[in-house]
């Protein structure tokens, strides 16, 4: 039996968001994203995950397996806890999806990057 969503730790959290990138899969994400912790740049977490799960099937379609992932910091930002989770495929110089990602103490901030 899985805890309640508001006892999944960052790192369970992080990880279960990784695993449901590499698989294409949202649902995976679907009760982690529902914790008191995680934010998004959306204005519910439901257009938050109807849209990570439109992004995941379109790279499906359109990427070549297998596929790998990268957290990446990038030199325009300014935020110094901002991260770039990027997944890539095999074929493709530039990552296939990409998440913004900004972790604090007691929070996931969650926001998809539009290309």
């Amino acid at each position: 039996m899985k805890p309640p969503p508001e006892k999944y730790t960052k790192e369970i959290i992080i990880n279960k968001l990784i695993e449901s990138c590499l698989n294409f899969d949202a649902k995976i994400f679907k009760p982690y994203l529902q914790s008191e912790i995680v934010t998004t740049d959306t204005p519910d977490k439901k257009r938050f995950y109807w849209f990570f799960q439109k992004m995941l099937l379109s790279e499906k379609d359109n990427s070549i397996e297998p596929m790998s992932f990268k957290i990446e910091k990038v030199h325009w930002e300014k935020d110094e806890d901002v991260k770039y989770y990027n997944l890539y495929d095999s074929v493709h110089k530039y990552s296939r999806l990409s998440l913004r990602i900004k972790e604090t103490e007691n929070q996931i901030y969650l926001e998809t990057m539009p290309f």
